[in-house]
């Protein structure tokens, strides 16, 4: 069955996240993904970074976070050192194979640090309050080669002209596309999987967005009650499916 998404909902802040990723570069193996915080947003684009294929740091200091993003497995394991997470990363990035990382730290200090120690993410972002060491470290990141990119309109990075819109970049994207967000319901985990065995044969095999999107987040995302999919359609792939 179909319905009306939820933008509050967690699956579909991951989509979003995960369809902004892969406009920004369609390879996100051996890449790295810095963000500051872990409300909502910022525990979503650790599991969108995973589903990319990146490597992914979220550095917060809130055990209330880190306690709901380990519980919900948004990340794999919380270090309480920048060297922890330095020697936890560097493999995987060398391997290409996904990985998120939280750190325990203050995330002002950290970022500092890292800035300094010049450790260059391919992407920065923010889920804190302003902060003027914000700014100053990611103009030395994006000197780097960092994108900046803003994926909470209500965060600081909002305000700040260096962060690019995950909004804007997202919906021209979506829109040349005429892609538009459902949601479908089930009652089992195995019409789940009917579900999506059924999308992949409607989907085409280029697609990789949509496709990746459908076979790995079973696996990584937490589970729902009832289960339920979220995925970009056109019209006539949704008459399709429904």
């Amino acid at each position: 069955m179909t319905s009306n998404p939820d933008p509050g909902t967690l699956q579909i802040q991951v989509l979003r996240a995960y369809s902004t990723l892969l406009q920004l570069r369609a390879d996100w193996g051996g890449s790295f993904v810095l963000s500051l915080g872990l409300p909502p947003k910022g525990s979503a684009l650790a599991i969108a970074s995973n589903i990319a294929g990146a490597v992914s740091l979220s550095i917060d200091d809130d055990e209330t976070h880190l306690r709901e993003v380990v519980r919900a497995g948004a990340v794999d394991f919380v270090v309480h050192s920048l060297d922890e997470a330095v020697r936890a990363m560097k493999n995987e990035v060398r391997k290409r194979t996904p990985l998120s990382v939280a750190l325990s730290a203050s995330p002002i200090a950290a970022l500092e640090e890292i800035a300094s120690r010049g450790i260059a993410p391919q992407l920065f972002s923010s889920f804190i309050p302003s902060h003027p060491a914000i700014l100053g470290a990611a103009e030395k990141l994006m000197a780097h080669g960092a994108d900046l990119v803003d994926f909470d309109p209500e965060s600081a990075a909002s305000s700040l002209p260096e962060f690019r819109s995950s909004v804007s970049i997202l919906d021209r994207f979506l829109r040349e596309r005429s892609w538009h967000l459902r949601t479908f319901s089930f009652q089992t985990l195995g019409e789940l999987r009917e579900f999506e065995h059924r999308a992949l044969k409607t989907l085409p095999v280029e697609d990789t967005l949509r496709r990746r999107w459908l076979e790995v987040a079973s696996r990584i995302l937490p589970r729902e009650k009832p289960p339920s999919r979220v995925l970009w359609l056109s019209s006539a792939e949704e008459d399709l499916l429904s």
